[in-house]
């Protein structure tokens, strides 16, 4: 099942080109959905903000929001389940799925989930809480089945003072550009994670002029303190038994430079890509990174040095288009400003080649190949690298064949399968590849 605006790809992959329909055994459904301007609920960046949206918009046409979807498509297939008797029904016949009201996907109900409620009257830290109310936050969490919490690090998210995450407030009494009344962030509101560490053993900042902590001699003033014990020392010097260390998540409570579980590190290293036009690593004696992930399928062929691929190709964004371009490449003027697949490439490499501003090319990989229009430009030099003379191409990653039709397909057929050891986050900003007139 595809749930997206408009069709792409992915979804559309069975009738793409080279495919043939009749052997694809996958069905695929398409259900057109809202966009996030057309929709109510949260989103969370990068800097841990969770942040509340109103639908601006109705959705066009017949597009809903995925919320409605997935709620319509859970009670249909609950209903079979009560009529079929289908293997092992219990986890859907008894799920909890009471996110509407009136009979329609209410957000606030998922968001309340996910904050967590008190599923009996208890008792936690001197205060008395109601069966049904919300818990307060994290540290109210509790393991004998008293609460529930959809994901602890949300918990203070939406309390009985409301959806904090849909605050608008513009105060800032750090001074330092908190503005912990604007949206929410986890945990508990803290802005600065490990705070703490901010300050002395006696809690004074390190830095007085930008303190996002400070303790005043009976509590901590400025942001959400990470714990809230009071300072490492007493005002005599003498060391304090009620504190804790600042990095409360860390089982020792220090900061670490390499923390259990990676693959690689603690510092940095400079590797060369897996595909590379040379054949040593003049800052190391290793030559990649011995711990990339690498994948063995057929299509996941790998050169360094290869003749036949004597280019650097990398890949990046454009503004017109956003991420692979599902929903900017169906708006007429951001496709006139930018139509279809191009490739950026030096005046040098053009001369070499007989290339033409403007002109197709065909830029192949060991992996496959994509034609793009050649934009000749002096942002792209060659560089001399151990000897060689170096050429670099570029492609935006934000086309494809559904739409436009002749818009071009995507860069990433060209870029190797390797990640990186800790997250598989892909190898595609260096890679070999060979450019010809089309």
């Amino acid at each position: 099942m595809n749930v997206n605006m408009f069709e792409n790809e992915t979804g559309s992959f069975w009738k793409g080109p080279g495919m043939d329909p009749t052997k694809v055994k996958t069905e695929v459904f398409f259900l057109p959905c809202a966009v996030s301007v057309e929709k109510e609920g949260s989103l969370s960046n990068s800097g841990r903000w969770m942040q509340w949206r109103y639908a601006a918009a109705k959705p066009f046409g017949k597009a809903r929001p995925d919320g409605e979807m997935i709620i319509e498509l859970f009670h249909e297939i609950r209903e079979l389940y009560k009529k079929e008797k289908g293997t092992f029904p219990d986890p859907i016949l008894n799920l909890k799925w009471d996110y509407t009201t009136k009979g329609k996907f209410d957000p606030h109900k998922v968001a309340k989930e996910i904050n967590g409620y008190f599923l009996k009257d208890v008792t936690v830290q001197g205060t008395t809480f109601k069966k049904g109310t919300l818990v307060p936050g994290f540290a109210s969490l509790l393991d004998d089945g008293s609460t529930s919490s959809g994901s602890w690090i949300y918990c203070n998210s939406y309390i009985e003072k409301g959806n904090m995450s849909a605050r608008r407030g513009l105060k800032d009494a750090s001074g330092i550009g908190l503005f912990a009344e604007w949206a929410w962030c986890w945990p508990v509101n803290r802005r600065i994670i490990y705070n703490r560490a901010s300050v002395d053993r006696f809690g004074k900042p390190w830095a007085p002029k930008k303190p996002a902590i400070i303790w005043d001699g009976t509590k901590w003033v400025g942001d959400v303190p990470d714990g809230g014990w009071p300072p490492m020392a007493n005002p005599d010097g003498s060391t304090n038994p009620n504190s804790r260390y600042p990095f409360i998540m860390k089982p020792d409570g220090y900061a670490s430079i390499f923390g259990p579980g990676l693959t690689d590190g603690p510092f940095p290293e400079h590797y060369e890509p897996l595909e590379c036009p040379v054949d040593r690593n003049l800052m190391s004696s290793q030559f990649i990174n011995p711990t990339v992930k690498l994948f063995t399928t057929e299509m996941d062929q790998y050169f360094t040095c290869d003749p036949r691929y004597p280019f650097v190709g990398t890949t990046y964004r454009v503004t017109e288009h956003w991420q692979t371009g599902v929903m900017t490449r169906w708006q007429p003027w951001l496709l006139e400003a930018q139509p279809q697949q191009f490739c950026e490439m030096s005046e040098e490499l053009a001369a070499l080649r007989g290339i033409k501003n403007g002109e197709k090319v065909m830029v192949e990989s060991a992996r496959g190949r994509v034609t793009a229009v050649a934009i000749v430009t002096k942002r792209f030099k060659p560089m001399l690298i151990m000897g060689q003379q170096i050429h670099q191409v570029g492609l935006p990653w934000c086309f494809g064949w559904v739409h436009p039709p002749d818009g071009g397909d995507s860069s990433n057929l060209l870029t190797p399968s390797v990640g990186d050891p800790n997250t598989r986050i892909p190898e595609t900003k260096a890679f070999m590849v060979n450019v010809r007139k089309a």
